[in-house]
């Protein structure tokens, strides 16, 4: 085999393995690319639903409850049915940052909407009781029936002040009863001694 062809065979070689290597890598990278496309394309949340809040900001102390209203439309041009408006919470306070369980702060965790017409909206509601100290983050969602994504509302900071406690550990009972017990224990006889020589 003469120089020209041997030339010729190593750069078929190297384009071959090139092409092994790389091909599906960038055929990986271009269906990638082209489900982030159609994921983007029905909007913000990919979802017919929208979720508004007239809430910025919430606040409160342990123990008080604050209401969180929002408001679901369906944005599309077809009825949704069977739409299911939720809350969820974050706690963001440094150190603890972690999703919290919503079965001490809302008694009516989720809100049923039996059917949407196209741009009906329907406003709902959620009481959520303020439970432990901290920063945190609220917002609302919502998915219709039939659906695998829901559609997520603005995130609204909660701040929640610890309550004080005048009572810690329940030992406030006991310090003011014993001081009487022990009195009524060294006087009492004291008294009855003094009315019987009366």
């Amino acid at each position: 085999m003469n120089i020209p062809k041997r030339i010729t065979v190593l750069i078929a070689a190297l384009a071959f393995a090139i092409f092994s290597v790389a091909g599906p890598a960038f055929a990986q990278s271009s269906v990638q690319g082209s489900s982030h496309a159609l994921i983007a394309t029905p909007g913000n949340s990919g979802t017919p639903l929208k979720l508004d809040t007239s809430k910025a900001t919430l606040s409160g102390t342990a123990g008080q409850y604050v209401k969180l209203p929002a408001r679901v439309t369906n944005t599309s041009n077809a009825p949704v049915k069977d739409v299911v408006a939720y809350v969820s919470l974050v706690d963001v306070t440094r150190g603890q940052q972690a999703p919290v369980d919503l079965e001490d702060w809302s008694a009516h965790r989720a809100v049923t909407i039996p059917a949407l017409a196209p741009g009906q909206s329907k406003d709902v509601g959620w009481s959520l009781r303020l439970v432990k100290g901290g920063d945190y983050v609220v917002y609302a969602n919502a998915i219709a029936g039939g659906s695998s994504r829901a559609s997520v509302g603005q995130e609204i900071p909660l701040s929640v002040k610890a309550q004080k406690n005048l009572n810690p550990g329940g030992v406030l009972p006991v310090a003011i009863g014993v001081p009487i017990v022990a009195g009524a224990a060294l006087f009492g006889p004291v008294a009855l001694r003094q009315r019987r020589l009366d």
